[in-house]
């Protein structure tokens, strides 16, 4: 599995990986008195441009595909479907696997779309799930794991302690129960999100928070190497 850097997004044979598109976003937003331009068909024409450029004949959605809950506004209802039919131009196969805030996605999600369940699933020998539940035992067991959710950061801070945040990807070993493999957490695609500062903060979901995680490998999403996560606690970066 390899990272494309810059693109938030993940590749491994022809099968591309994206987590955390959270489409419906901009409504909260205005809810909240903060009009911005809809970025919705930005992130669903870079999505479009990598499938066909990288050759991809498999789209992996691992989680919070929408963003509103307990239900979906005009944008999801209206943008959700119409990706759908834009990246099956591009791939034969679409799966999701579902996080917390795609709950009744499957009622306006396109029937093409192979919607598993939210504890995870495993494609081609690799387990997915997105990391708000306990994932199945065979999706950990395959020892190679992609991971969403936890939308990870790193905060710098200079020697006024001015803080900054740049979103990362994080590669580690981990031990879950009795099983052992490797891990990566994907970065949020939605660029609009906030990331979840991982030096400060840690991860959420029950598998990271419980499981035994060694030797986290933190890159920024050009590729450069922050070193392992613990060296970079209560350290001025900037």
């Amino acid at each position: 599995m390899q990272p494309l850097w810059n693109e938030r997004m993940l590749k491994f044979d022809s099968t591309l990986v994206i987590a955390d598109l959270h489409i419906g976003y901009e409504r909260e937003l205005e809810e909240k008195g903060i009009n911005i331009p809809e970025q919705s068909q930005k992130m669903i024409k870079k999505v479009f441009d990598i499938l066909k450029r990288e050759d991809i004949e498999r789209l992996v959605i691992n989680g919070d595909f929408k963003h509103n809950i307990p239900k979906a506004t005009w944008q999801e209802y209206q943008d959700i479907p119409e990706a759908i039919d834009i990246w099956l131009k591009a791939v034969k196969e679409i799966h999701l696997l579902p996080g917390n805030h795609d709950g009744g996605i499957e009622k306006y999600l396109p029937s093409d779309v192979k919607i598993h369940s939210s504890s995870g699933a495993v494609i081609d020998d690799i387990g997915f799930f997105h990391g708000h539940a306990i994932p199945d035992e065979d999706v950990v067991s395959t020892r190679s794991v992609v991971i969403g959710h936890s939308h990870p950061a790193v905060t710098f801070r200079d020697s006024l302690d001015n803080k900054e945040k740049k979103e990362c990807w994080v590669k580690f070993n981990y031990e879950w129960k009795d099983l052992k493999g490797k891990a990566i957490i994907m970065p949020h695609l939605n660029h609009l999100l906030g990331g979840i500062s991982i030096n400060e903060d840690g991860y959420l979901g029950p598998f990271l928070k419980n499981s035994k995680l060694e030797q986290e490998k933190v890159y920024l999403l050009d590729g450069t190497y922050l070193g392992v996560r613990k060296s970079l606690y209560n350290k001025r970066t900037l």
